[in-house]
């Protein structure tokens, strides 16, 4: 084998190692960016970074879960005839929230903050929610990790009171994320 040979096979091995370096990495690169535009309030940077009607999606199947989990294990609403009826006009009103809710200044406080909004009142069109301050880094436990190739999981967890935020990113192409679910507390059990 020639000289030649062995530095092209030696650089083809390096550039090999580095894109699998890069393929395994792509997420928390995302993540990082992702998080920089929430930050920044950069619209359309959080546009290309999140899938919004699958986050949307994603949320109004928590909450009608959630709500669903309430009505069964409430004995009182469990046998009233009219639960039914009220449940599925609390699933109409659980989508106009969350498609009112759910905008790119929404999500990009709960990335940048790393805790959904707090609910303040509730006034008659529904509660005035309050967007989330950020936390101290250390008040903030993370964890992540990819669940299959094509999707990662990143936790937020308060450490004080063990609330968490969970985001979750899906593989667009071979080395671009996007989020595409917000898992928010209470509603999911994990």
């Amino acid at each position: 084998m020639t000289r030649n040979n062995r530095i092209l096979i030696g650089a083809g091995g390096v550039v090999a190692v580095l894109l699998i370096a890069l393929y395994f990495a792509s997420p928390i690169l995302a993540l990082h960016s992702l998080t920089a535009a929430a930050k920044a309030g950069d619209k359309v940077a959080l546009e290309q970074k999140v899938d919004f009607p699958a986050v949307r999606e994603s949320l109004k199947a928590q909450l009608k879960t959630a709500m669903t989990r309430k009505f069964e294990e409430d004995p009182e609403l469990r046998d009233n005839p009219f639960a039914a009826f009220g449940q599925l006009l609390m699933a109409s009103v659980v989508d106009k929230a969350v498609d009112s809710f759910a905008t790119p200044d929404a999500i990009a406080n709960m990335v940048a903050t790393n805790e959904p909004p707090k609910a303040v009142s509730n006034a008659p069109g529904g509660p005035v929610l309050e967007p989330a301050k950020p936390k101290a880094k250390s008040e903030t436990k993370v964890d992540y990790g990819y669940e299959g190739l094509d999707h990662f999981r990143v936790r937020y967890a308060d450490v004080k009171d063990g609330e968490q935020l969970d985001l979750v990113l899906k593989r667009h192409g071979i080395f671009g994320w996007k989020l595409v679910r917000i898992e928010l507390p209470g509603l999911t059990k994990s």
